[in-house]
């Protein structure tokens, strides 16, 4: 087989529904009736053959919008990838970082994602296997356990949640911390016990708390039965977990705060983190998150998935990418809760229900974008 190089990329800015409103302590993923917005990126090579690769950028999570991610690709980062080999992935990485530089960590990863996963999908076409045996897994079929988001406020709403969700075939369960801080321990007790004690549940701050509120709420989560806490803290004060971590009765992850392979290196080698959580977009893509992996490895620790309420690509890139390291979940990789992406993913329905994603022998991340419906979404002021 010719090793397929890249000739041309396509960019296509879109906005999908939002279903349901989405807020956590350091901002929003929308409202209900207003548009998400992404971008997806179709990477072709001199015969044709193609990948695909999105993301999500969400200015009220990092500093990267719809319009600077778009101008990043076109002006930057195309332009520096464009006759790379698809199998040259540290090639590819060294030219985007050549583009754009990094700050105290990796510089516009959200845009360098979408690149990044359709240059993996084109390689796993070209080679005629699914994603994860790229990656180095199996390529047999697998399935990886999706963890529900609950956004209730009251722990009666929370317990109809968790009981609905469950009857849909959900096993786990992530709620965020900090948006209503009077109900955050009585919702948590309210999870625990609608989803039972096999349930993983999984607390998530997104950067909204302070040391003394910190340790508060973290001894009622551990009587809660919660299994982890997730960022409590601003990404840039590593020092505040130096000083909650002999405090905290709960295991800890980070999120924010572990954008390149080396923030998170920081966190593992100074034993403030018990998961790594997987979280493709924000690390700049697969190439980069796979680096993580290695180290949570060294350090003996086990992997979370996560997401940025990506659509169905995303999402299945991030399961091929857990399945490909034997990780079955649970992953919190909720955009199907809260954007309706069906009318650019016809088959979708077979690869995401009972609670799960259902990974195909397909090569590639396993779904693609309908091209028609997608060119219909395009954003065109951008």
């Amino acid at each position: 087989m010719r090793v397929p190089t890249i000739s041309r990329v396509e960019v296509y800015p879109v906005e999908l529904p939002i279903t349901r409103t989405f807020v956590f302590a350091s901002g929003s993923a929308g409202k209900a009736g207003a548009g998400a917005r992404l971008v997806f990126v179709r990477v072709l090579d001199e015969e044709g053959r193609y990948g695909w690769g999105e993301c999500r950028p969400m200015p009220g999570w990092s500093y990267e919008t719809l319009e600077t991610v778009v101008t990043t690709l076109r002006r930057h980062l195309i332009p520096a990838v464009v006759g790379t080999p698809a199998s040259d992935l540290a090639g590819l990485h060294a030219r985007m970082h050549a583009a754009i530089g990094r700050g105290p960590s990796t510089g516009q990863p959200i845009a360098r994602s979408a690149l990044d996963m359709a240059v993996h999908d084109l390689l796993a076409r070209a080679l005629g296997v699914p994603l994860r045996a790229l990656l180095g897994g199996s390529p047999r079929p697998a399935s990886v356990a999706l963890s529900y988001t609950v956004t209730a406020a009251s722990p009666e709403a929370a317990s109809r949640e968790v009981s609905a969700a469950r009857a849909k075939g959900f096993e786990h369960f992530n709620f965020k911390v900090g948006v209503h801080p009077e109900t955050d321990v009585q919702v948590a007790r309210a999870i625990r016990e609608a989803a039972g004690p096999e349930a993983f549940v999984w607390a998530d701050a997104n950067q909204g708390l302070a040391v003394e509120r910190a340790a508060r709420v973290a001894e009622g989560l551990a009587e809660a039965g919660v299994d982890v806490l997730e960022q409590p803290f601003a990404a840039d004060k590593p020092h505040l977990m130096r000083v909650f971590r002999g405090r905290c009765p709960l295991p800890l992850a980070v999120d924010e705060a572990s954008v390149s392979p080396s923030d998170f290196l920081l966190y593992a080698s100074e034993g403030l983190v018990d998961y790594l959580v997987v979280k493709v977009t924000r690390s700049g893509g697969l190439w980069p998150s796979i680096a993580q992996v290695h180290i949570a490895q060294a350090f003996g620790l086990p992997l979370l998935i996560s997401g940025l309420t990506d659509s169905m690509l995303t999402k299945m890139a991030a399961c091929q990418l857990g399945a490909a390291f034997g990780c079955q979940g649970p992953a919190a990789l909720n955009g199907s809760q809260f954007i309706d992406d069906s009318a650019l993913f016809p088959t979708k329905a077979q690869v995401e229900h009972d609670g799960r994603v259902w990974l195909p022998e397909l090569p590639g991340v396993g779904i693609e974008p309908d091209i028609d419906t997608l060119r219909s979404l395009e954003v065109k002021e951008v």
